[in-house]
């Protein structure tokens, strides 16, 4: 399988910052659902940390690089982006991007 057909799958993590949580709980709820419906998403799974609930994993995975880089041109990524950025501690998501080992 070359690159360009593999599901892209990747681990998102950020850390809100004080207070902000529910906030982020809200906002990426409902960009969640946008990015469930785009063509070539696999799967959006939101989590937090069990025991800090201001410690953020979204799990993503897009059917190939193609699915993946139309969703990094979507206009709402860069909405949500734009609106997370001021409630999250740092530079933002940290991104781990993941291969299925062989």
């Amino acid at each position: 399988m070359s690159e360009a057909t593999e599901p892209v799958t990747l681990i998102a993590t950020f850390r809100a910052a004080d207070g902000q949580d529910s906030k982020i709980s809200r906002l990426i709820a409902a960009y969640g659902e946008v990015v469930r419906n785009e063509p070539g998403n696999v799967f959006f799974e939101i989590y937090t940390d069990r025991d800090d609930g201001q410690a953020f994993v979204i799990i993503e995975r897009y059917q190939n690089e193609q699915a993946f880089q139309q969703h990094l041109e979507g206009d709402e990524g860069k909405v949500f982006n734009d609106q997370l950025s001021p409630l999250v501690e740092g530079e933002g998501s940290e991104l781990q991007f993941l291969r299925v080992a062989s």
